[in-house]
């Protein structure tokens, strides 16, 4: 059966980490999104809420579900479907569940969809609802990227993450690219003939980490998202162990603060590389960034954050206010419009995410969905205030 009438969001869960999903552009092999995919958008169709799967990136799915509301506003509900490779076995000790992605981020889409459910179930007024379950999250995003389009104008877009039940209002977006340096091959007893584009590489990058590699780490940063550091990730470059080599590839990662437009920020990092490049006398090839995306920082202010922060407080019963994080989400890739107004929110910590021992707090999984309930109300509440 795939929707169980009054199932908890942890126990959903139980059955969304069984469905492997793990990103077939990191993964090669791997089954992707399409299975879990199609499992939600059953679950929801099920539950009252019609949702379809669609093509997104490659073949690869998202899926859109919708609860038409009874008032003017709209609250967003997106998680990432995807996972990372690895992890560990599915255990529970106690109520804490261990698998991969039951922390980033099967737990926010698990409470997600129980509250869209049970919104569906009760009489009286409430917002319109949308679940969105997006694939290629953990790689560059492109599912968020197609989501975009789609979507109505909101009043709040949660994005569902592992933020310990604390809401984010910022982050960092960023930049990924890559640098060519060209050489010349020969073979390796007459070294003196070629040029050796692995070496070249090297000294670009000993020039980059005085200068801009340097300043980026001193620089305080965003006063909620942090640094917005530039960082080599991966290197690649030879042939075989007796060949010159005459190409060498280097990614960059550029975290971009919010209010940063990436398109400068790029300019002038390859500007530098360029001339650090002539003053070594070498080639350098620099193609467009494979993925480029803003980051993102919704004022205190706004409709959606309150709600967040008030629904948070109730739950919890403590004084909760949103903070910025120094990680990045599928938010960055709603900035393309000024009504998708964002705020990350979900149950776990980034610390568990990513790890060889990935796990949750059961418990804290359904506080998430009562949190995501009571947005809900939040925003009606503040619709009928507005009406007034």
């Amino acid at each position: 059966m795939t929707h169980i009438p009054g199932e908890s969001a942890s126990d959903l869960l139980l059955r969304l980490v069984e469905i492997d999903s793990r990103n077939p552009s990191i993964t090669a092999g791997s089954p992707g999104e399409e299975p879990l995919a199609t499992f939600v958008a059953d679950w929801l169709t099920a539950a009252g809420i019609p949702a379809e799967v669609i093509p997104a990136v490659d073949g690869r799915p998202n899926v859109l579900g919708v609860l038409p509301g009874t008032i003017g506003t709209t609250v967003i509900f997106e998680a990432h479907l995807d996972t990372v490779p690895g992890g560990p076995a599915i255990r529970i000790n106690g109520r804490r569940l261990s698998a991969r992605g039951a922390c980033d981020a099967k737990g926010s889409l698990a409470a997600m969809m129980v509250a869209a459910a049970r919104i569906a179930t009760k009489d009286g007024p409430h917002p319109t609802v949308v679940v969105a379950g997006v694939c290629d999250e953990e790689y560059i995003m492109r599912g968020a990227v197609a989501l975009a389009d789609r979507l109505p104008p909101a009043d709040l877009l949660v994005v569902g993450e592992p933020t310990s039940l604390v809401p984010a209002r910022a982050h960092n977006g960023f930049i990924r690219f890559e640098a060519t340096v060209i050489g010349r091959s020969a073979h390796s007893s007459r070294a003196e003939l070629g040029v050796n584009a692995i070496e070249k590489a090297g000294q670009l990058l000993t020039q980059l980490e005085a200068t801009l590699i340097a300043e980026r780490r001193d620089h305080p940063g965003h006063e909620l998202a942090g640094k917005a550091l530039l960082s080599a990730t991966l290197i690649t470059g030879g042939l075989a162990p007796n060949i010159v080599p005459d190409r060498c590839t280097i990614t960059f990662d550029r975290r971009v603060s919010p209010g940063e437009d990436p398109n400068v920020v790029l300019a002038e990092i390859q500007a530098a590389i360029r001339g650090y490049a002539a003053e070594i006398d070498v080639e350098v090839e620099l193609p467009a960034p494979f993925v480029s995306l803003r980051g993102f920082e919704t004022p205190a202010s706004s409709v959606g954050v309150s709600a967040v922060e008030r629904a948070a407080s109730a739950v919890l019963g403590r004084a909760v206010e949103a903070i910025g994080v120094t990680y990045s989400t599928d938010a960055c890739a709603f900035q393309v419009r000024d009504d998708l107004p964002c705020v990350v929110f979900g149950p776990g910590s980034i610390d568990q995410a990513h790890t060889d021992d990935e796990w949750v707090d059961l418990d804290e999984v359904n506080l998430a969905a009562d949190i995501f309930e009571r947005v809900a109300l939040e925003l009606t509440v503040s619709e009928e205030r507005t009406a007034e």
